[in-house]
């Protein structure tokens, strides 16, 4: 398994007294790489540091005016949801919560870049999925997943790429930048009756409503998992796997325990061991306090399985 970490992925910094927005644990990379040096699963030296993209970079992926947003504290407030955030220097805010983002999209691609060599690989920031080409909102302010897609196939590699959605909330952004591509496939099990309202179409979607628990999302997840098998034969599967459908979870109504998520995790490691894809893992979202942990677990537990993938074809 390859790790990928850079303290500049951690929100708020140079602010030491906030530490949640939304529930949202600002330094939750570094939280979660600090369950995996103390349980062991990773020691240090094996984080990679990865080079962030440019802002003149990311105009292949996002128009003109979501730029220039970066550099207005309104438009950045607006997008995530802290009307105060419009009162302060564009500079602090930029800092605060622009510069991790676009820190995030160097490590999906660094990632993206090990997946396509056939190596398993997970960065400790990533998968704002609500971010469009011409929307950003949720929290999203750039598209780190299309970034990476952009990059790989600017090398000139084409993998067939699943881009599989388990947090809470749909990936809005995911869908609407790799619409009608044939080569990345997205797929979004969430909860129906939230954020985004309305929601845009994935390739595959199936949204769920009410207190869902352990079996029952095991369940719906399994028999999702068989239709994309049966639609797609991905090589590389880019997993977004926001802890927020957990029952603790401050914002979503789903009850799925800290075992149900973990055991999540390891269905969707099986799964790309099964079709002979390579697996990148992203954080996503989880506005509790202890979704750092729970993602820790999760990584762990798809670090085991990664040991006995079969190689890729």
């Amino acid at each position: 398994m390859r790790w990928i970490y850079d303290d500049a992925f951690n929100f708020g910094r140079g602010l030491p007294f906030l530490k949640q927005v939304h529930g949202f644990v600002l330094d939750k990379p570094a939280r979660i790489r600090r369950h995996l040096l103390d349980q062991g699963v990773a020691r240090a030296t094996d984080f990679e540091i990865p080079v962030a993209p440019t802002e003149d970079d990311l105009r292949a992926i996002h128009v003109a005016d979501v730029v220039a947003g970066w550099h207005s504290a309104g438009a950045i407030a607006r997008a995530v949801e802290m009307a105060p955030l419009a009162w302060l220097p564009t500079a602090i805010v930029r800092r605060l919560i622009v510069t991790p983002q676009i820190h995030a999209c160097g490590g999906t691609e660094l990632a993206l870049r090990h997946a396509a060599k056939g190596e398993w690989a997970i960065s400790l920031s990533g998968g704002f999925h609500h971010a469009r080409p011409n929307l950003v909102h949720g929290f999203c302010l750039v598209n780190d997943v299309a970034w990476a897609v952009h990059r790989l196939n600017e090398s000139g590699q084409h993998p067939r790429i699943l881009v599989l959605d388990l947090d809470l909330h749909q990936g809005d952004g995911n869908a609407a930048m790799f619409s009608g591509r044939a080569d990345v496939f997205t797929v979004s099990l969430h909860q129906e009756d939230t954020f985004p309202l309305p929601k845009l179409k994935s390739h595959l979607d199936v949204g769920l409503c009410g207190k869902v628990g352990d079996e029952e999302y095991h369940r719906e997840l399994d028999a999702l998992l068989d239709r994309v098998a049966d639609a797609f034969a991905p090589e590389i599967v880019v997993y977004v796997a926001g802890t927020d459908p957990f029952e603790g979870d401050a914002i979503g109504s789903f009850r799925v325990t800290r075992a149900g998520l973990v055991e999540r995790d390891r269905m969707v490691a099986r799964f790309a061991r099964r079709v002979g894809a390579s697996l990148v893992a992203l954080p996503a979202g989880g506005y509790s306090s202890e979704s750092p942990a729970i993602a820790a677990a999760g990584f762990a537990a798809m670090a085991e399985i990664a040991t006995t993938a079969a190689p890729r074809a």
